[in-house]
């Protein structure tokens, strides 16, 4: 009888063990959507349309229609078909934006108060979802899935883009902050000593959605102390550090998040965030698609 009632007292103390375990991965990833959807700022889903979900500031989409003699804005999707709203064409059945053109008219959102920003110990993260096989889709030159600027690609601006060249083409994080910070002499400075961080064969594909994060901490201190950190599909990826990462921004609507610059592909779900994410909070935005904007209407 002895014999018989050790292994049953073994299973179940191994069934308890299963169960605690299960309980704790539950309340940590309950614990990581809680602070995720707490720092949420932005959130563009593109299910029902172009307009943001979520929104700390204006949730519109604007259409740069024309660049001379001088900028004309209009707000929506103006691009004679070069961009499109897709409906049933994003993760999971919902919605995304489809570029179909490298010289598309450019498209934005405003970034005051969808984008936090502080002059002292700032940061933040940007999350979307792209879908396109680079090789073959995009065409010659740089293009730029995101970037996030009041002024330049390389003056106060973060930006994740594709090297112009390459077969695979390497995919970027840039972290540039005010030119006359990173690059007080105005020199042709080679991309390996700039504040860029290369992906080389990132997983990206005509047939799945990849997903990319971004983050920065520690910036504006006045000290070398900056960090941005890239992840794809939940792993981090490298980050770019040692440098001087002053970004002086306006308070005011010259803050832009663009998408789709050069860009031949898909993009779905783009958010922001006040703060950097933690890997853990990563992993619960790249594992839960869709479920930031359902979570937060909530």
């Amino acid at each position: 009888m002895k014999s018989q009632v050790l292994p049953l007292i073994q299973r179940g103390f191994t069934c308890s063990l299963i169960c605690l375990a299960g309980l704790a991965l539950q309340s940590q990833s309950q614990s990581a959507e809680r602070s995720v959807l707490e720092a949420l700022t932005f959130h563009a889903s593109f299910d029902k349309g172009i307009e943001a979900d979520v929104s700390k500031g204006n949730p519109s989409l604007y259409t740069i229609s024309s660049k001379q003699p001088k900028e004309t804005i209009r707000r929506g999707l103006h691009t004679q078909g070069q961009t499109l709203w897709k409906k049933n064409s994003g993760i999971q059945g919902g919605g995304a934006l489809r570029f179909n053109a490298n010289n598309a008219p450019w498209i934005f959102y405003q970034g005051e108060g969808n984008v936090r920003y502080d002059r002292q110990e700032w940061e933040g993260s940007i999350s979307l979802w792209m879908k396109l096989d680079p090789e073959t889709e995009l065409a010659p030159g740089y293009a730029d899935p995101l970037q996030l600027t009041t002024r330049a690609w390389n003056d106060a601006a973060f930006f994740v883009d594709f090297s112009k060249d390459g077969n695979p083409r390497d995919f970027r994080l840039g972290a540039f902050a005010d030119v006359r910070v990173w690059n007080p002499d105005g020199k042709d400075i080679p991309e390996e000593k700039r504040p860029l961080l290369p992906v080389k064969t990132p997983p990206f594909g005509r047939e799945k959605w990849t997903h990319v994060l971004f983050t920065w901490a520690s910036f504006n201190t006045g000290d070398k102390n900056g960090v941005a950190r890239l992840y794809m599909d939940g792993a981090s990826r490298g980050e770019i550090k040692g440098w001087k990462q002053t970004f002086t921004w306006p308070a005011s609507e010259s803050v832009r998040l663009y998408l789709g610059l050069s860009y031949i592909g898909l993009i779905d779900e783009v958010s922001c965030f006040n703060r950097a994410l933690k890997p853990e909070e990563v992993q619960w935005v790249r594992n839960h698609p869709r479920q930031l904007v359902a979570q937060a209407r909530d």
